[in-house]
């Protein structure tokens, strides 16, 4: 569960469902949150962008539970889109623990839960999680080029 401009953002692990709670507006909307490799259940929230509502830069990064590869997927607020952070080739357990670095966010910690496996990552462009979003490659687009948008350093 996470608060962005006054939306209230949680997911139902279930039926694979993200809601958002505009808590201004009195409305809410949902969205299912089965998208390219994000197959599994969604667990943990956290936002990172704009303060001034829904930018391209405005990232809504899930932590997935449910199966024995579980990655960290982030939505596009402004398009809707998924895409992959890190995928959990190697951890046959869910993803836990998704927090970034309070002053910069320059910084992403993550959790493989089995193991207790802690790891810290960072863009290799030296630029924030909130920052400029690098060529990113969403599930539904054809292109020769995948890019990563970020890039995992033990």
């Amino acid at each position: 569960m996470d608060v962005v401009n006054s939306v209230l953002y949680f997911v139902s692990k279930t039926s694979k469902t993200l809601f958002a709670l505009d808590l201004d507006k009195g409305t809410y909307s949902s969205s299912s949150t089965e998208s390219g490799a994000f197959d599994l259940q969604p667990d943990q929230l956290k936002s990172i962008g704009s303060s001034d509502g829904p930018t391209d830069q405005s990232i809504l990064y899930f932590c997935e539970d449910g199966g024995s590869q579980c990655d960290v997927h982030g939505r596009n607020l402004e398009n809707g889109k998924f895409f992959t952070i890190i995928e959990g080739t190697g951890y046959s357990t869910e993803t836990t623990g998704l927090a970034f670095s309070p002053i910069d966010a320059k910084y992403m910690f993550l959790a493989f839960q089995g193991p207790g496996v802690i790891w810290k990552f960072w863009r290799t462009d030296g630029l924030s999680f909130a920052g400029t979003l690098a060529d990113i490659k969403y599930p539904d687009q054809e292109s020769a080029i995948d890019r990563r948008l970020y890039f995992p350093i033990p």
